[in-house]
């Protein structure tokens, strides 16, 4: 885990950038990030930095009572504020831990959801085999942003701070990512509502049509 950035997050956790609850800008956004990562009732879904909960409660109300979210967050104070938000609903867990340091449990993730956290993973090879081997056969990866790649690399660069070399990978980079993880890119935008890629198993029967 680096402290040092956990540090920073904690800092974070009252930012409206992390604590404030979705207005009608983002609603389009969390549309197109549910209908893109084909999110439905009764699936096993992991959110890596999943900061202060607000994408977390969406996502558990979305695989409904019978799925279940597993949420991990480095930083302690985002840990608890997270908690606390999701604290009426009983079909998620969050734990204070790294993404390389978790240890699934379960038969694996019909969906892994990486909201606002791609660009902060230090060793991101090593990220991306550690989400292909947390994916079941048929599940799906999804990297999110609601804002778009310039942005995103915009505001890490200003930020002046452990983050400000955080950066997004170009496309090509993250393509070549994970293709050595086993994984293949569907599906990518980069628009108006933001940035988005989601990629599954290079194995799985839908990759070879």
């Amino acid at each position: 885990m680096n402290i040092a950035k956990a540090v920073y997050f904690d800092g974070e956790v009252n930012a409206p950038w992390a604590a404030a609850e979705y207005g009608e800008n983002e609603a389009p956004k969390i549309r197109r990030l549910l209908a893109d990562a084909r999110i439905s009732r009764g699936l096993r879904l992991l959110e890596p930095g999943c900061g202060t909960g607000r994408l977390t409660e969406i996502l558990a109300g979305a695989v409904g009572p019978r799925g279940r979210v597993e949420a991990l967050e480095i930083s302690p104070r985002m840990v608890e504020a997270s908690r606390q938000r999701v604290s009426g609903r009983r079909n998620v867990r969050v734990h204070h831990v790294a993404l390389e340091e978790y240890r699934d449990r379960g038969r694996g993730f019909d969906r892994i959801v990486c909201h606002q956290v791609f660009p902060h993973f230090d060793d991101k090879q090593e990220a991306a085999m550690r989400l292909a081997g947390l994916l079941r056969p048929d599940g799906l990866v999804v990297i999110v942003h609601f804002i778009n790649f310039a942005a995103i690399n915009d505001v890490h660069r200003k930020a002046g701070t452990t983050v400000e070399h955080d950066l997004m990978p170009p496309l090509e980079e993250i393509r070549r990512l994970f293709r050595r993880a086993g994984l293949v890119i569907d599906r990518f935008a980069d628009d108006a509502l933001g940035y988005i890629l989601r990629a599954r198993p290079a194995t799985g029967a839908a990759a070879r049509r």
